[in-house]
């Protein structure tokens, strides 16, 4: 298991669900999710899995490079690109077993780039900067309404963790899609209080 699969099957199984891979004739056929999850036996969210490792594209440049070649670039924003391709992506992958939305869609990140944020993902998610004096900038406007503007509400549930050596933070954070039809299922399956939830936007 790659470290976003193992951080999605340490925590369901801390709030009593387990999980199981779609079988191989399943995959072949479509591009699955990592995971149909249950309680008590019965079917209750899908989940796909990401790990965010550390850009190297100057890495690889710089490994590639002949001597006293200057090696860079002006590009877009990498973290940001990089959080939109994954949302993109497990947006199809849920459509492909659940596109009716039956059940919730829970997107899970596990963080080793120590360059990208919690607060990055909140960002995509709703095209804002949220200010420490409570302004909010809306300023990334081209990633949370660009290919992903829907695509971002067909996942119920976006967890994250850091996992990169050292990390001051290594405490699960958690962005419930607000509107969601599976809200209070959500917050059900994970015993949190749904009425104490910080609200953006």
């Amino acid at each position: 298991m790659n470290p976003g699969e193992q951080l999605a099957v340490e925590f369901l199984t801390t709030q009593e669900m387990t999980v199981e891979r779609f079988n191989k004739e399943e995959m072949q056929r479509t591009k699955t999710p990592d995971f149909r999850v249950f309680k008590a036996h019965q079917l209750v969210a899908y989940c796909e899995a990401k790990h965010i490792q550390r850009d190297g594209w100057l890495d690889n440049q710089m490994k590639n490079a002949q001597p006293l070649e200057v090696v860079g670039g002006a590009r877009p924003d990498p973290i940001f690109n990089r959080l939109t391709t994954h949302i993109h992506e497990a947006a199809a992958q849920f459509d492909a077993v659940n596109s009716s939305l039956e059940y919730p869609n829970i997107l899970v990140f596990a963080k080793s780039d120590h360059l990208c944020m919690f607060s990055d993902l909140i960002r995509v998610l709703t095209g804002n900067e949220y200010t420490d004096s409570g302004k909010i900038e809306p300023i990334f406007k081209e990633y949370s309404e660009g290919r992903i503007r829907l695509e971002k509400l067909k996942i119920d549930l976006y967890l994250w963790k850091d996992i990169w050596p050292g990390s001051s933070n290594t405490r699960i954070r958690f962005f419930y899609v607000r509107g969601s039809k599976h809200y209070l299922r959500i917050c059900n399956l994970l015993g949190s209080d749904s009425t104490k939830h910080r609200i953006l936007g």
